[in-house]
């Protein structure tokens, strides 16, 4: 992880803030991760800061705006990750929505608490850029958006949601810069990103449509690949 990460406590209550902050504190120094907290002590507080945010812990249960409300508008103006924390869990079946990771019961448990931490870390992880050599200079990218590598020769093309385009690296360097990525080496001639697979059966189906083959010798490794991405994923 490259980058520090932005965490926003949004929360009514000075003393669950307080416990919050401690647990973090207990989880990135134990990570080795650089991170920052940011207070909030209403939805319209934060609504109001400019603040990058990569994570918010929301109280559902605050005057004024709810964090219920606040989720919803955050859905249609933004793209930060939420984990909702309240002293009641019946009201959940509002609070789900795209990017919230879970929901976390006062007081927080630590075990609940680092299972959902590091899904966010994943995700952010999987979010940060790649820098590739193409034909005119650098290609700057984000991961999710490549679909597979082909190689050309001592070369390659990059597949991904800008189309095809030429790189003036091999296959074998691909592998090097994106060990840990969740991309696995499927053929000979093909690098694919677990992440974009929709299918696996004779070939590999991708999500924008297009299949590519699999040799068959790596097969039964790709299958074991995609299903401890797939777990990972679900945690």
């Amino acid at each position: 992880m490259t980058h520090k990460i932005k965490i926003g406590i949004c929360d009514d209550e000075e003393v669950f803030r307080e416990q919050l902050k401690g647990k973090l504190e207990l989880f990135f120094e134990k990570n080795d991760l650089q991170y920052e907290v940011m207070e909030y002590s209403s939805a319209r507080e934060f609504m109001a800061c400019e603040e990058q945010t990569d994570l918010l812990f929301l109280d559902i249960e605050m005057e004024g705006i709810s964090g219920i409300q606040l989720k919803d508008y955050l859905q249609a103006e933004g793209n930060v990750r939420i984990i909702f924390v309240t002293s009641h869990m019946e009201g959940m079946q509002e609070a789900f929505g795209r990017n919230v990771y879970g929901f976390l019961e006062k007081p927080v448990d630590m075990d609940r608490l680092e299972k959902y931490l590091g899904r966010v870390l994943e995700d952010i992880k999987a979010e940060e850029l790649l820098v590739i050599e193409g034909s005119q200079g650098k290609i700057v990218i984000n991961a999710k958006d490549i679909y597979y590598f082909e190689s050309d020769d001592k070369y390659s093309h990059m597949v991904s949601t800008n189309g095809k385009t030429f790189c003036s690296v091999g296959m074998r360097q691909l592998e090097e810069l994106l060990g840990g990525k969740d991309f696995f080496r499927c053929h000979k001639s093909y690098l694919v990103n677990l992440k974009n697979i929709s299918d696996i059966n004779s070939g590999i189906l991708l999500k924008n449509g297009e299949s590519i083959p699999i040799s068959r010798r790596r097969a039964k490794e790709l299958k074991e690949a995609y299903l401890l991405y797939t777990i990972k994923k679900a945690r």
